[in-house]
């Protein structure tokens, strides 16, 4: 019953981001803004993190592959870490640092919180979508492999 409803909602899911990729066709895509803040909480993810100079990303985790991570949240505020890893995809290095959470199944990792905060279809139709380089990513974020200078992000969706 269980793996229905997570079937189910994955299906609605990729309904969702067909729609919104569609509706996006031709639209202008802003630019990157610079994050206003850095992250201030004592998250498990931000243990031994080194923050950096105001306006800049919190560098986080260990390794020699290194990547850009923004989360924009349900208040639409932006958080960026610089994340060093010796994962080869995304979601796996996320997963290792504990910003994103999620339950697998049969088309991947589906992702649940990031950064702590939870993101429930169920209660309010919203939904972690992931971008890679300000587009909307054609993949989890377990299937896209690091590229090194690529913007990885979560953005919190209602709808």
């Amino acid at each position: 019953m269980k793996r229905r409803i997570i079937s189910t909602m994955l299906a609605l899911m990729l309904i969702v981001l067909m729609t919104v990729t569609l509706a996006a066709c031709g639209a202008d895509t802003p630019a990157t803004q610079t994050p206003e803040s850095t992250p201030t909480g004592t998250d498990d993810a931000q243990v031994g993190a080194e923050t950096q100079g105001e306006n800049e990303s919190t560098v986080i985790g260990q390794g020699s592959t290194v990547f850009m991570f923004e989360v924009t949240d349900n208040n639409g505020e932006k958080t960026v870490w610089e994340v060093h890893t010796d994962e080869t995809t995304v979601g796996a290095a996320l997963l290792a640092l504990g910003l994103v959470d999620g339950d697998m199944s049969d088309f991947g990792l589906f992702v649940t919180a990031v950064n702590g905060l939870v993101a429930d279809f169920d209660e309010n139709q919203a939904w972690w979508a992931f971008y890679i380089d300000g587009e909307m990513a054609m993949v989890g974020a377990d299937g896209a492999d690091i590229e090194e200078g690529v913007v990885y992000a979560f953005v919190y969706t209602v709808g």
